[in-house]
């Protein structure tokens, strides 16, 4: 595959930190075979890591798209000999399929191999915050993709490289109270612990700062499949735009049992409906719109490149999941360049380091609190068939 140009937009991007990561790992790559063990190793000519995630089951898209976008961004770590022109990674993968049992399970074995120098975490919130304690306590450096719930970034060796969607959902509520949208309607999937929290606190109180009265909020379940009593109350009601707040299969349902019942206002979603997957709804979902931390759409130059590579090795566009996988490993290689030390504590301390400074990535420009990731983030409306920007 031909070096893409983000490449070399990134090198301009870690100049400062590279040369820094250099001077520590000058003469030390290939010091080992693995990346894992005590600090003071250099970079390891071979680097392992875990992916852990859902690729399977209900929120598979997630953990699909995240693993995708990391794989695209070790072959181009690779190819530019970021971390030395000897140095490989290889990320090897597992299917939480939708269950905590098995993520813990397999978060253990992982833990327990001194050869694996971090971990890429499940991107479901109930997932992520069960592992949580045990990379605390294992003092595994893990990467959370997606995985927005409290109890997840929790202390020195927790990072989440997604932004909370609470955190930007304010595009969301501005842009109703802009265009006059006032009366509110929510439905939410309660058993997700991000989709509770914004429908149980963060879009209330967004409602009270924009001026937006909610006419009912309800709450359904991950198991819930008909929508037609909900559909119905809402219709009936008459309210200037609906938040709905579901998993992607729930919403391709809801979107249309809200169309027969009879409404036919703004639905506002979330990422999780971004990508097209909402697209077998058909024209029901035509005008949904959702605020995102990436959208193809996205006019950047270092998105638009991503967008080109991805599409080039995949042969398919990139959702916002690709895109946070693809940042968050170049958020791993950028920490490991920065300590120049690949051992765990190595990558816990560059991690920290480029946290604290931030860094440009495709999502954008990219800050953190803490460990936690943080990002501007855009309004987008689903055409019926393809992605449109509403705010830059």
């Amino acid at each position: 595959m031909s070096v893409p140009t983000p490449r070399r937009h990134l090198f301009k991007a870690t100049a400062v930190l590279a040369s820094v990561g250099l001077l520590a790992a000058c003469g030390s790559t290939g010091a080992g075979t693995q990346g894992g063990g005590d600090a003071g190793g250099g970079i390891a000519s071979e680097i392992k890591l875990k992916g852990i995630y859902d690729t399977t089951g209900p929120v598979a898209y997630a953990g699909v798209g995240a693993s995708k976008g990391a794989q695209l961004a070790m072959e181009e770590i690779e190819e530019q000999g970021f971390l030395g022109e000897d140095v490989s990674i290889s990320l090897e993968e597992v299917d939480t399929a939708g269950e905590i049992e098995r993520a813990s399970s397999e978060f253990s074995r992982a833990v327990a191999d001194p050869g694996v120098a971090a971990i890429f975490g499940p991107v479901a919130g109930q997932q992520a915050a069960t592992v949580a304690p045990m990379a605390e306590q294992s003092k595994v450096p893990t990467i959370f993709n997606q995985a927005g719930s409290e109890g997840v970034v929790i202390g020195d060796y927790t990072f989440r490289g997604t932004a909370p969607m609470g955190t930007y959902y304010d595009i969301a509520a501005e842009h109703l109270e802009k265009e006059g949208l006032t009366d509110v309607a929510v439905i939410y999937n309660g058993t997700y612990p991000t989709f509770a929290e914004i429908g149980q606190e963060i879009f209330p109180e967004l409602a009270e700062k924009h001026g937006l009265n909610i006419t009912s909020s309800q709450a359904v379940q991950s198991n819930t499949q008909d929508f037609t009593s909900q559909a119905q109350a809402i219709a009936q009601d008459k309210p200037d735009a609906v938040v709905m707040l579901l998993i992607a299969p729930q919403s391709v349902t809801a979107l249309t049992q809200l169309s027969q019942a009879g409404y036919d206002g703004q639905v506002m979603a979330t990422s999780v409906q971004a990508a097209g997957n909402v697209a077998q709804a058909g024209e029901h979902a035509a005008g949904l719109m959702y605020p995102v931390d990436f959208s193809a759409a996205q006019d950047g130059e270092l998105a638009v490149d991503f967008v080109k590579g991805f599409e080039e090795k995949y042969g398919e566009t990139p959702d916002a999941y690709a895109a946070e996988g693809y940042d968050s490993m170049w958020w791993l290689a950028r920490g490991i360049k920065a300590s120049g030390d690949s051992s765990r504590e190595g990558i816990r301390a560059g991690l920290q380091q480029v946290a604290a400074e931030g860094f440009e990535g495709v999502m954008g420009d990219l800050t953190f609190e803490g460990n936690d990731m943080r990002v501007s983030g855009v309004l987008v409306e689903w055409d019926g068939t393809d992605e449109k920007l509403v705010t830059q």
